[in-house]
C-alpha cells in the first residue's frame, strides 16, 4: 500500500480488496478526486486530476498498487481538473469519455490550458507582493503558501497539454475483467451537459465525478439542476454503499440526498427572489442554505444563485 504520509498529492483509501480512493490533498496539486481499479488482468484510472503532477503520481500509484502499467483512464467530464493529467499517461493507455466530453475538450481545452498558463504567472506574482506586504506573521505565512503553491503549478507547464480521449461513447461501456466488471455509464447532462460515471455493480461502488461533492458546494453553472436531481435519484436507486466523490470525502447516499436538497432549495430560492423582483446582484448575496455551513467552496453559491437567477428555465 502507498504510505500517505510519503504522497504529495493523495490519500489513497482501499475500499475493497483491487479498489483504490485517491482523496486530493488540500495542499496538492490534484484539486480533485481520481480512482484506481484493478480489473484482474488490466488496471483502470477514474479521473486524471489538474495537473501532470498528480497524475503522475497517480499513475506510479496505480502501477505499484496493481504491478502493471495502466490500461484504461476514464474522464468523467471536461472540466480542467478532471483531465488535465491525460497527457502524462503512456500512448498504449486508452481514454474513454463521452462522445460530448471528448467534443467539448477539443473546443474548450486548448484556450484553457492558454488561460492556465497565463493566469499562474500572475497569481504568483500577486500573492509575492501581498507576502511583501503582509502586516502580521499569519498573513505572510499564508500568502507565502501561495506562492510556493503556484510556483509548483508553473513547473508543471512542460508537461500540460492536451491529450484527447481514444474512444467516446454515448450510453455505457463496460470493462470486463477475471476480477470484477465496470460499466462507464452516462445517465446525461448535470453538472455540465455530459457527465459519466463508473459502476462496480459487486461492489456496490459508484466514482461520481462531479455529480456528488461532498461537505462541498457544487458548481451549478455548466449544467441543468433538473436534470442533476433525475440522475441523482438514478444513482439512488443503484444502491451504493459507498460514493468516490469528484470534491470532498468519501460519500454515501446520505451526501446524495444533501446534494439533492442543496439543489431543490437553491432552485426554491432562485425563483422566489426572481417573483419578489430581486435582482442578479441582489441574488448573489444571499444567504446560503443554513444546512451547508462550514462546507468548502463556499463562493460558488453566489454564482450558482447568480447561474439561477439568470437562467429562466430554472
Amino acid at each position: 500500500m502507498i504510505a500517505n504520509n510519503l504522497s504529495e498529492h493523495f490519500t489513497f483509501h482501499p475500499l475493497t480488496a483491487g479498489v483504490w480512493a485517491a482523496l486530493a490533498k488540500p495542499t496538492g496539486l490534484a484539486a480533485s478526486n481520481a480512482g484506481i481499479v484493478d480489473l484482474g488482468e488490466q488496471t483502470l484510472i477514474f479521473d486524471t486530476t489538474y495537473s501532470p503532477a498528480s497524475a503522475t503520481e497517480l499513475r506510479a500509484a496505480a502501477e505499484s498498487l496493481t504491478g502493471r502499467p495502466v490500461n484504461y483512464v476514464l474522464n468523467s467530464h471536461w472540466h480542467s481538473d478532471h483531465i488535465y493529467g491525460n497527457a502524462v499517461f503512456a500512448p498504449e493507455t486508452k481514454i474513454y469519455a463521452t462522445a460530448y466530453t471528448r467534443e467539448t475538450m477539443a473546443e474548450k481545452t486548448p484556450a484553457t490550458i492558454s488561460e492556465f498558463k497565463t493566469h499562474w504567472p500572475e497569481q504568483l506574482q500577486e500573492w509575492a507582493a501581498k507576502a511583501r506586504a503582509a502586516q502580521t506573521e499569519a498573513e505572510r505565512l499564508d500568502y507565502e503558501d501561495g506562492v510556493r503553491f503556484a510556483q509548483a503549478i508553473i513547473h508543471t507547464f512542460p508537461q500540460l497539454e492536451l491529450r484527447l480521449p481514444d474512444h467516446t461513447f454515448s450510453e455505457r461501456v463496460e470493462f470486463k475483467g477475471s476480477r470484477r466488471t465496470a460499466e462507464f455509464i452516462t445517465l446525461g447532462g448535470g453538472h455540465t451537459a455530459s457527465d459519466a460515471l463508473l459502476h462496480l455493480p459487486a461492489e456496490q461502488i459508484i466514482f461520481t465525478g462531479d455529480l456528488l461533492v461532498v461537505k462541498n458546494h457544487p458548481d451549478l453553472t455548466y449544467g441543468d439542476p433538473h436534470t442533476w436531481l433525475t440522475i441523482l435519484a438514478q444513482i439512488t436507486a443503484l444502491a451504493p454503499q459507498c460514493l468516490l466523490p469528484g470534491h470532498g470525502e468519501l460519500g454515501t447516499l446520505i451526501d446524495v440526498a444533501l446534494i439533492e436538497r442543496y439543489l431543490r432549495e437553491t432552485l426554491q430560492l432562485a425563483e422566489e427572489h426572481r417573483r419578489a423582483d430581486g435582482t442578479a446582484e441582489s441574488a448573489v448575496a444571499l444567504p446560503p442554505p443554513a444546512f451547508t455551513e462550514g462546507w468548502s467552496n463556499a463562493e460558488a453559491f453566489g454564482r450558482n444563485m447568480k447561474f439561477l437567477y439568470e437562467d429562466e428555465s430554472s
